[in-house]
């Protein structure tokens, strides 16, 4: 015991000798397979064998060490010239890193054993059970945090949580579909022995460098890691330890047909009628296509599920995606679509005075759309009492059952999710409107240059010859 504690001692100096002197990465990974683990005394895994690939065509030595999450996180978050793996990629993450990958995708969710009789199918029913076993510093504890979830039991090992989920100290274990088969064979029990009773989201796992890290060591790492999709060595390694849908797609040669496009349900832009997408943004869209000679295969799924594929995946188009400064170097752009007002809406027999961010701050619970722009402006503006919800309509609801105080909309969109909801837009009152925003179809960073510049081409066609002018009529 002795010995292991001198080892850890002299690891964890190390690390700050080098942190300190700035003179090479320290990189640093975690216990968990199957993309970073130890077996028979070696540190391994499909992540940690891309990454020595890496750094063997960087030329540099593979100095990877294992520690605990939390420990590593916090050496990433305050240190100089650190690289930590594998590392989900998430909105509030976003600006803390850089970052280098996609290095494999994964589905987070909540788990039960698969006796319990719990059942839960919205985000609201998982606030209230009586707790969720939580990864410390992990991104899945930080989302619930930022969702309001209070009733979250922290711990430092993830096969500490499972043992408390079979123990019955805790009701649910958020975990991911790559990590909970290897967690469950540590602790010895069969993984059919626990059920997935909620998905969360899909997660990207990256290479996270500290903000410090000079970004041409990074452009660096991220060239060699697309160097080895192209040449099929990331595909062989990942091929050995991770299932086919959890490796990254190498990007096509052919942009345009490739190219997968996203919307959300979100009147009067897009929306579904009678089981059909359409709306002012979709029918932009599709004239845009039919001009490109390009299939309509616009997918409607949840906006943080969009979000996501356009932040990780190459060749990708979300809309319609507000712009904005946070975002702006974070993807590409074409538009503008439209232009709209954000604003606090509160029932109309409210008798709520806000004349400004300041006095909006002080109500008790603003309902918002998880992961949407107006949602990220208020956090970063340091709200703290915001009740988020992954489907917009509950927020109406909820405003006039007495749950919320205030909805953050705006005037593009209320009357026609007003209606959604079954409310009258007339029972819903604008209280205090804030910004004006643009917005348009956003683009991942890795697409093209030329394919920006056409679709930017014949969106601008479309305005000049009159096509715009006639849809913007017609959904008034």
């Amino acid at each position: 015991m002795a010995g292991r504690l001198t080892v850890n001692l002299f690891i964890i100096f190390s690390i700050w000798i080098c942190v300190g002197h700035a003179q090479e990465l320290t990189i640093v990974t975690e216990d968990y397979p199957p993309l970073n683990f130890i077996k028979d005394g070696e540190i391994t895994g499909s992540s940690v064998e891309v990454v020595r690939e890496m750094l063997r065509r960087l030329k540099q030595p593979d100095n990877i060490v294992m520690l605990p999450w939390a420990r590593g996180y916090k050496l990433l978050t305050t240190q100089p010239n650190v690289a930590l793996f594998s590392t989900s990629r998430t909105e509030e993450r976003e600006t803390l890193f850089h970052w280098v990958g996609p290095l494999c995708t994964s589905q987070n969710g909540f788990y039960a054993k698969k006796s319990s009789a719990i059942r839960i199918r919205t985000l609201e029913d998982a606030k209230n059970v009586r707790s969720i076993a939580t990864y410390k510093e992990d991104s899945r504890e930080q989302q619930l945090k930022s969702w309001g979830f209070t009733n979250l039991d922290s711990s430092k090992s993830p096969v500490s949580n499972l043992k408390k989920l079979l123990s019955g100290r805790v009701d649910l274990w958020v975990s991911d579909s790559l990590g909970m088969p290897k967690v469950a064979e540590k602790v010895g029990i069969d993984p059919a022995e626990l059920k997935l009773v909620l998905p969360l989201d899909e997660v990207s796992l990256y290479i996270a460098f500290s903000r410090e890290t000079p970004e041409k060591i990074v452009k660096s790492w991220q060239a060699v890691l697309d160097d080895m999709k192209r040449d099929a060595t990331f595909d062989l390694i990942s091929k050995k330890w991770l299932p086919a849908s959890s490796i990254p797609k190498v990007p096509s040669k052919n942009h345009l047909t490739q190219l997968r496009i996203f919307t959300e349900d979100s009147p009067p832009g897009n929306y579904l009628h009678n089981g059909e997408l359409t709306g002012l943004s979709v029918e932009v869209i599709r004239e845009i296509l039919g001009r490109l000679n390009l299939p309509d295969d616009i997918q409607v799924v949840p906006w943080a599920r969009g979000y996501h594929q356009l932040l990780n995946h190459p060749n990708v188009a979300l809309f319609s995606t507000t712009r904005l400064p946070l975002r702006e170097k974070r993807f590409k752009w074409v538009g503008p679509l439209y232009t709209q007002t954000w604003g606090f809406y509160a029932a109309k027999s409210s008798n709520l005075q806000i004349g400004s961010l300041e006095d909006a701050k002080k109500v008790a619970r603003i309902g918002t759309y998880h992961a949407d722009a107006k949602e990220q402006f208020l956090k970063q503006q340091g709200f703290t009492n915001l009740v988020s919800s992954n489907k917009n309509i509950n927020n109406i609801r909820r405003i006039m059952e007495g749950k919320l105080d205030l909805w953050l909309s705006s005037d593009f969109n209320m009357p026609y999710l007003a209606r959604q909801a079954g409310v009258s837009p007339s029972q819903l009152k604008l209280v205090h409107a804030f910004r004006e925003v643009d917005n348009y179809i956003a683009f991942s960073i890795q697409t093209p240059d030329e394919v920006i510049t056409l679709w930017q081409r014949i969106l601008d066609d479309l305005k000049s010859d009159g096509t715009y002018a006639s849809l913007r009529k017609k959904y008034n």
